[in-house]
């Protein structure tokens, strides 16, 4: 019974492996970043939010994403070539719909100003999936890929490092962020 069901346990996982193998999550990756092409020539600095695979009908876990108020924030989705449509949704701390993208399309994007400073609760949902012409069925299982871009909004001071001998490369580090001890990561 027990090789049996060490069988029955490959078999499955076989199954599985297959199913993740026909996702191509570097294919939806591509797609985005052709996105982000067209968003950064708009003035947008363009980060990658998360990526995953989904089977049609289902949703993401929820992505909760930093807004600040004034700065412009557009969500874009990449997909793969199985998918057929995918909608995107993004809602307020209180759950309030701010802006929704569910057209009949492969891709999703929204852009929005945030009048507030917080978070914003991203969702992705996969509505179909593209016919697989060598077995007559839908694909299962498809893979996306969120980025999200921002422009505008307050300016952050630029941290520039003082006293440090011997160091000829102070405009590259001038780029970096400010932590909060004042130190770059």
């Amino acid at each position: 019974m027990k090789l049996n069901h060490k069988l029955a346990t490959c078999l499955v996982m076989a199954g599985c492996l297959g199913a993740v193998a026909q996702a191509s999550p570097a294919g939806a990756e591509n797609d985005a970043y052709e996105m982000a092409v067209r968003q950064t020539q708009a003035g947008f600095t363009i980060y990658p939010g998360a990526s995953g695979n989904l089977q049609p009908g289902e949703k993401t876990m929820p992505l909760m994403m930093p807004v600040t108020a004034g700065v412009t924030y557009t969500f874009l989705i990449g997909v793969d070539e199985r998918v057929a449509d995918v909608d995107l949704y993004v809602f307020d701390e209180q759950g309030n719909e701010i802006l929704v993208d569910d057209r009949t399309d492969r891709r999703a994007g929204t852009k929005f100003v945030a009048p507030y400073t917080g978070t914003a609760l991203v969702t992705v949902l996969m509505n179909s999936t593209r016919l697989n012409r060598e077995t007559g069925k839908y694909h299962g299982l498809a893979s996306w890929a969120l980025l999200v871009g921002t422009r505008g909004g307050p300016q952050q001071e630029r941290y520039k490092p003082t006293n440090l001998p011997g160091d000829n490369n102070e405009k590259a580090r001038d780029t970096e962020p400010k932590t909060e001890q004042g130190i770059t990561d």
